[in-house]
């Protein structure tokens, strides 16, 4: 094969500008090809750039919301509380707040008791806020279960611990609904703890946030709600309610929910409800978000699982949802315009000494245990999502968003 060499360039020249030519027209070509002009491009471009603009200048408040933190004889007998939270602690502690129903007296003064009249000392409290706890519903059917010195001895453990937030109870008898204000990275939260329900109507009731549930108190209480969201700015407004249903029952009543609907009304942006002891479901509508059960986060109430009747009524009040909350706006705006959930399945578990645990109740959880244990653990995830559709959707959809 032979090969000519041009040494004097004219051919060399003319060869690249053909090239030059044909690259030109190729992306013209290209161009017109599609439907875009070159300012539809530069728009593109501009428009891809201001969304990477807009989701910097997002602003987040994750919240996380669990049921009642109990304490019956195998809770408060542990020798060592913090293993109550072990497999969720790194949970609780990777968001802003997370809130839980504290459902007993804490009085160091007084010896520590199950039902029907609970107390605690404060290390089973202190447990909790290292376990990953930093906001308190106070207000409940069992807050006077120790008269005044359980109402003192609890603001006392509060008092020193200045880091958590609280609300639910009255230094006196003269107080008014006082919410709590609390302030973190420019939000502003308010907070008020509530309860439809006393075990007991003595004089210490005066000491607790009591709200009867009848037309005549819930008018009041729609009131005073009404005036809270006029009187202090905030962002979002977070109600917690031990709501006058019976306990056990698993079914949210069309009453409640209208109450939900009216609570909102007044100004209330998150109701978060307990009592019953087993989880209810859970809506949102709009900006508004309705947990109308929360049922148990630790307690005695399922110390020895039924293992021949995975599905007995009582079964329920070992499992529950944490659920965790994304609120977001754009800097420097107040309020917020986007609200989304996550569900997390939770479940107590009796260990062989005794102890009783919180564990995620996951497919991973469930496959660690002994053949009988695997098969009761896998009968109550498949009863709990099966009660509550909205664990699976709300989950799988955090998950696509991701």
């Amino acid at each position: 094969m032979s090969c000519q060499c041009y040494t004097d360039g004219t051919v060399i020249r003319s060869l690249t500008a053909r090239v030059i030519i044909l690259v030109l027209l190729l992306c013209l070509s290209l161009i017109f090809s599609c439907s875009s002009s070159p300012e539809d491009v530069f728009d593109t471009l501009q428009s891809d750039d201001s969304a990477e603009q807009d989701i910097s200048r997002r602003e987040q408040l994750v919240l996380t919301f669990a049921g009642d933190i109990m304490a019956h004889t195998p809770n408060f007998k542990m020798r060592d509380y913090s293993r109550i939270y072990d497999d969720i602690r790194t949970y609780l502690k990777g968001d802003d707040f997370t809130f839980g129903n504290l459902e007993m007296p804490v009085a160091d003064t007084l010896p520590m008791s199950t039902y029907p009249r609970f107390n605690v000392h404060s290390s089973y409290l202190q447990a909790a806020i290292d376990g990953g706890f930093d906001v308190f519903s106070l207000a409940n059917n069992h807050s006077n279960d120790q008269y005044y010195a359980g109402i003192d001895g609890t603001l006392s453990a509060f008092s020193s611990r200045p880091l958590s937030h609280y609300s639910g109870l009255r230094r006196s008898e003269n107080e008014e609904l006082q919410p709590r204000l609390i302030l973190h990275n420019g939000w502003r939260i308010l907070f008020l703890s509530v309860t439809e329900i006393l075990n007991s109507h003595d004089k210490t009731m005066d000491r607790v946030y009591y709200s009867s549930p009848g037309d005549k108190g819930r008018a009041l209480l729609l009131s005073s709600l009404k005036q809270m969201t006029l009187d202090i700015p905030h962002d979002v407004f977070i109600l917690s309610l031990h709501v006058n249903q019976p306990e056990y029952e698993r079914t949210v009543r069309q009453s409640t929910r209208d109450w939900f609907a009216e609570l909102a009304d007044a100004g209330v942006d998150v109701v978060w409800a307990h009592h019953p002891h087993v989880m209810h479901e859970w809506e949102q509508t709009g900006l508004h978000f309705f947990m109308y059960s929360m049922g148990n986060f630790i307690s005695g109430q399922r110390y020895t699982p039924n293992t021949n009747d995975p599905g007995a009524d009582r079964e329920y009040t070992g499992d529950a949802v944490l659920l965790r909350l994304s609120l977001s706006r754009y800097a420097g705006e107040r309020g917020f315009d986007k609200i989304e959930h996550v569900p997390v399945l939770i479940t107590n578990q009796t260990l062989n000494n005794g102890d009783v645990v919180v564990r995620r109740l996951t497919n991973e959880f469930i496959q660690s245990l002994p053949q009988t244990w695997k098969t009761y653990y896998a009968k109550r995830k498949e009863l709990m999502e099966s009660y509550l559709p909205a664990l699976l959707a709300d989950a799988q959809k955090a998950i696509l968003e991701q």
